[in-house]
């Protein structure tokens, strides 16, 4: 079983690197452990946020939440990071963002991001620069320096090694942390969701049965979720293409929606048969809106596959659910003083 920590086990010390020179710290170094950085605090924002990660990625894997250990997260941090804590920037690999996406709103800001190819589960583990990096957006909103995870620029000339790289996925967090942060999207979950897919891929998994299918399973989610367009529905196509950067910010925003039924931004979009995109404060708070829908989906698919009679709630019985829900949120209006038939007696 994984250790649920909120913590990471080398920022606390709990954890030391391996020596000098042995074959572990070969594979870190080629990994992008640097060893003369100062080492991140627990208790900051980065620190903490790092510790999420590996929560989340334990507690996903451990719960079967994940096809293997695939998917990523993203934050953008509030506080910017000790310059001790990352490569000089002329010493840091510089990259460039798709044509069609420019984060000028990001300029000078760091970005943390599961780097491409980390497991999830091994988050908690290991140390965080052999998973994660730290990204600095540039002042022209394209290119962007990797500052930490990564070998130096001088490390790489004339070497064989690939130099690690962030999620492939990274410009969908760009660009929806750059549109949406002050509507508190400050940190993405992407998950591949095992029961979401199966569902997505039956007679339930078109655009206008799939969030209504799970609807009817679970009373609390037409209370959480309607009010924000339930879940965005995302139709299938290449996930690395800067349309679907787009098209998931158009979902989040509830753009897709009558006027008359736009609530608060969506909390959780579905890219068909590949995963969700949920968002929130910070990794805990984005994680639960994935977690709530994939357990949802687990407890329906094996009722059915079980031929355990899953009957969903009636339209009508979910009705009356948000009704006696909204009922019970209104202030009780207190009894007048002269009135003394409290109980309606005739």
């Amino acid at each position: 079983m994984h250790r649920l920590t909120l913590a990471n086990p080398y920022l606390t010390n709990e954890l030391i690197p391996p020596p000098a020179r042995s074959y572990r710290h070969r594979q870190w170094v080629d990994r992008g452990y640097q060893a003369h950085l100062q080492p991140i605090v627990s208790d900051n924002e980065l620190g903490v946020l790092i510790g999420q990660m590996g929560w989340v990625g334990s507690h996903a894997h451990a719960h079967g939440y994940l096809w293997a250990s695939a998917g990523n997260m993203g934050a953008l941090l509030s506080e910017t990071v000790d310059e001790a804590c990352l490569l000089p920037r002329d010493e840091s690999p510089r990259y460039a963002l798709p044509p069609a996406i420019t984060v000028k709103g990001l300029a000078g800001r760091h970005v943390l991001l599961t780097k491409s190819g980390s497991r999830l589960d091994m988050i908690a583990l290991e140390h965080p620069a052999l998973n994660l990096t730290i990204v600095e957006v540039e002042d022209d909103g394209v290119h962007y320096r990797m500052r930490f995870g990564t070998p130096a620029l001088s490390a790489l000339d004339g070497s064989q090694a690939k130099p690690p790289k962030p999620t492939s996925e990274m410009f969908h967090y760009m660009l929806i942390f750059e549109q949406l942060e002050t509507h508190g999207f400050k940190a993405l979950v992407h998950l591949q969701p095992k029961f979401l897919n199966l569902i997505s891929r039956s007679e339930h998994g078109e655009a206008s049965r799939f969030y209504d299918f799970l609807r009817g399973y679970e009373p609390e989610t037409p209370i959480m979720y309607d009010k924000s367009g339930g879940i965005g529905f995302v139709q299938e196509r290449a996930p690395g293409i800067p349309e679907l950067s787009y098209e998931s910010l158009h979902l989040f925003k509830g753009e897709d929606l009558a006027v008359d039924q736009r609530g608060e931004m969506r909390h959780i979009i579905y890219w068909v048969g590949h995963g969700t995109f949920s968002r929130g404060a910070d990794f805990l708070d984005a994680y639960r809106h994935s977690e709530y829908f994939e357990a949802a989906a687990r407890m329906t698919w094996e009722a059915n596959q079980n031929r355990i009679h899953a009957q969903a709630y009636s339209e009508e019985i979910v009705n009356c659910i948000l009704r006696e829900f909204q009922a019970n949120q209104e202030p009780v209006q207190e009894p007048s003083p002269e009135r003394d038939n409290l109980y309606n007696y005739p």
